[in-house]
């Protein structure tokens, strides 16, 4: 069945629910930084990052209900992409479509970080087409477009 994941550029209105997001404890688990972040904390870096000109954040909706959130950080040889499904949408075969959808308004190479024990969003990446490039410290580096 195919999913259409519509994406639209965060605003500071979504600032609650993306906090909730990023705590809830599967999320922390899986990022890089597992640290809880503070309320205070997440809107200075929220409010930075919208107007980062390098940074695209888009909220993933499906049939106008918010189901994840992703980011793009365009780094000198591409961009370095990362996503999150809610936790109430995880397993719901989701985290692709919206993948793809980011990977659609931007030119590549594309590349990836994710941790060695996330194996959802590992098959989400491998799937994309993405490829492992190295291990470093239980951190996987994937690339997509990199010669």
């Amino acid at each position: 069945m195919l999913v259409l994941v519509e994406l639209r550029l965060v605003t500071m209105e979504d600032a609650d629910l993306l906090l909730e997001w990023r705590n809830d404890a599967v999320t922390r688990k899986a990022s890089l930084s597992s640290e809880k972040v503070t309320q205070e904390g997440h809107l200075a870096w929220l409010q930075a990052s919208l107007g980062n000109k390098d940074r695209r954040l888009w909220m993933a909706q499906v049939a106008g209900k918010r189901i994840g959130s992703g980011r793009a950080d365009r780094q000198q040889e591409g961009w370095l992409l990362s996503w999150t499904i809610a936790p109430d949408m995880r397993g719901k075969g989701l985290a692709y479509p919206m993948l793809q959808a980011m990977l659609t308004g931007l030119t590549g190479p594309f590349f990836a970080q994710i941790k060695n024990d996330n194996l959802a969003s590992i098959k989400v990446a491998q799937k994309a087409g993405f490829v492992c490039q190295e291990t470093k410290e239980g951190v996987l580096y994937f690339a997509r477009g990199a010669s």
